[in-house]
């Protein structure tokens, strides 16, 4: 018997079933956690997928993630990974019980809230009763969610005939699932078009949550310029470009804490009602700086502002539209860290400027010139990373790979080094399954009989391996801050708490020595016997390698470098003098920026050492 036949064979039985006792499942008596556990759960089960985690014991293995409370209404019921991919869902499952009417406007638009924040084209809707496949490609409108005329709808009966069951077979069954069947099946639905809604609107809806979100934040940052500026008329266009970047970033930080569940107060609600918003934000940054650490809560000029009146005006309503009150807020659970990294590469391009009296924001002059910001795809990333790093550590104990050292030295926001980070505590996790006496003795906590990374490992991990260098200090914070994100990802209130009433310490740990904002082609050496203002050397900001990164240097230099460093950058002629005696090595006719940082990568690498680049096709 095929695939095909035996998942209709048992899909049928569930059929017949559920027919024979339909009253009683239909009655509000029968919950949602029954109906998963006898028809939704077995359902998936026929499509091949392991609900229960039979074969796939592993926790950092496993394709189907179950949420087994309904105590949080921000996760999804189900998320179905293929392997090795289990930080990328292919789509989400959320389970109401079956006396619901699942053509509610909520349902749908929450469902598809889901998928959309993770980028998966589609979700499903169930409770078994019926089985609704949502469109997700789109911004959901709670008015007009149940138009979309792709969304396709199921009754159970339908699943005992052959012709409507493949359907459903032939896009969730894992096997499927596995050959693409969503991304083929989404990459064939037609645009939206929905009956009375204007073409404007319904181009807003068609927005990607990347581009959405970067809308949202770069309004957020006009608003946050113009009410800086407002009460201080001497801010500089560069203070208050600092001055909205540092609190946005507390902002998101505290969204996402509070979307993982790693703090339990709501935070940003309580500011949006608040009449004294600002100076309870700056309260209770210093408390969670005693907590965290990190550079995103650690001292600024904007803790110590002294506006003209006692408030920033206008930030109880940007708390209030950022918090888990705005029912089309931000689900920071569910974004996925490249995302919001992605999102963070094109904020960076833009500053703030400033005249005498009004703020505007517009492209770097280099951005603009190369015609906007280009982020990797995370594809690309994970490629280069696993021909590097990945080679790197295979086979290796954590102990043998502590001493490894991986840079990326024009990181930007972090997308690279995110990617480091993800394969090392990818290879961690999965290590320590395999070793279970290594994994008490290195300090592993244990779930469930699984060994769990603790914070203090986590920390390590990124002090011992993870290094990098960007000329804008904006970026280096970014970058920071994407990787404290990151390795608060699988963390809970429980775990943090751990981390301070047991040892002591803070939870984040002190990138300042691994991700540092310096030149990585320019050595202190362009200074000698010079004398630049402090304005032109602030912006060559010139960094030697044997001074900031010792011991590396000493020791022969970085196990791989990898990046994207950037091509056709303009040089000042006194750098351009400095490179050309520097890289005298480098003798072509049309010499390109990226071919500077090819060289340097060489000469602060390992004889032993991997890099992977990303270069233009020129070469």
């Amino acid at each position: 018997m095929n695939s095909f036949d035996s998942a209709f064979e048992k899909v049928c039985r569930l059929v017949d079933d559920f027919k024979e006792n339909e009253s009683h499942y239909l009655s509000p008596k029968y919950n949602e956690q029954q109906a998963r556990k006898d028809y939704i759960d077995r359902l998936f089960i026929a499509l091949g997928w392991d609900v229960n985690h039979t074969e796939q014991r592993n926790p950092y293995r496993q394709e189907v993630k179950v949420e087994e409370t309904q105590i949080n209404q921000r996760r999804p019921d189900y998320t179905f990974y293929i392997e090795p991919k289990f930080k990328e869902p292919k789509f989400f499952v959320e389970a109401k019980k079956p006396s619901r009417n699942l053509k509610d406007p909520m349902f749908y638009y929450q469902t598809i809230r889901y998928a959309r924040f993770s980028s998966t084209p589609v979700a499903v809707l169930t409770d078994f009763e019926e089985f609704h496949i949502l469109d997700c490609r789109f911004k959901p409108d709670i008015n007009t969610v149940l138009k979309n005329p792709n969304h396709l709808c199921f009754n159970y009966n339908d699943y005992a005939v052959k012709e409507k069951f493949e359907k459903i077979y032939f896009l969730f069954a894992r096997e499927e699932v596995a050959k693409n069947s969503l991304g083929e099946y989404s990459d064939s639905l037609p645009k939206l078009k929905i009956k009375g809604v204007q073409p404007a609107a319904l181009k807003l809806q068609q927005q990607t949550i990347d581009e959405e979100f970067l809308e949202y934040l770069d309004g957020v940052r006009e608003k946050l310029a113009k009410a800086f500026k407002k009460n201080d008329l001497n801010l500089t266009s560069d203070e208050l470009t600092e001055a909205t970047q540092r609190t946005i970033d507390r902002l998101v930080f505290i969204r996402f804490l509070e979307d993982k569940l790693i703090e339990d107060d709501d935070y940003v609600s309580k500011l949006g009602l608040s009449k004294n918003s600002w100076t309870d934000f700056i309260s209770i940054c210093k408390a969670l700086n005693a907590k965290y650490n990190g550079i995103v809560f650690k001292e600024h000029f904007i803790d110590s502002q002294k506006f003209s009146g006692p408030e920033l005006s206008g930030f109880a309503d940007i708390c209030l539209d950022f918090s888990q009150r705005n029912p089309n807020g931000y689900n920071y659970n569910l974004i996925p860290i490249h995302i919001l990294g992605s999102i963070y590469e094109r904020f960076l391009g833009k500053v703030v400027v400033a005249t005498d009296k009004r703020v505007r924001i517009d492209e770097k002059p280099e951005v603009r010139k190369a015609g906007g910001v280009y982020y990797t795809p995370k594809y690309i990333v994970d490629y280069i990373v696993q021909n590097t790093v990945g080679k790197l550590i295979e086979n290796k104990s954590p102990k043998e790979i502590s001493k490894l050292r991986f840079a990326d030295i024009a990181c930007g926001s972090g997308s690279f080094l995110i990617g480091v980070f993800e394969t090392l505590l990818e290879y961690h996790n999965n290590y320590y399954w395999n070793h279970h006496d290594d994994a008490k003795a290195d300090g592993c906590l244990f779930k469930e009989g699984a060994p769990v990374l603790s914070i203090r490992q986590k920390q390590n991990i990124l002090l011992n391996n993870i290094y990098g260098v960007d000329i804008d200090h904006q970026a280096v914070e970014v970058t920071q801050l994407s990787l404290a994100l990151k390795m608060l990802e699988d963390e809970t209130l429980a775990t943090a708490n751990e981390m301070q009433v047991l040892f002591h310490e803070k939870i984040l740990p002190d990138l300042t020595n691994n991700i540092v904002c310096g030149n990585s082609l320019i050595g202190t050496d362009i200074l000698e016997g010079k004398m630049f203002q402090s304005e032109e050397e602030r912006k060559l900001n010139p960094m030697d390698f044997e001074k900031r990164f010792p011991e590396i240097m000493k020791s022969g230099g970085f196990d791989a470098i990898v990046g994207n460093p950037p091509w056709g950058a303009d040089f000042s002629e006194i750098e351009l003098s400095y490179l050309r005696k520097s890289y005298a090595d480098i003798i072509v006719r049309m010499i390109d920026s990226f071919m500077y940082f090819v060289y340097k990568s060489r000469t602060i690498l390992k004889k032993s050492g991997f890099y992977g680049m990303i270069l233009p096709d020129v070469i």
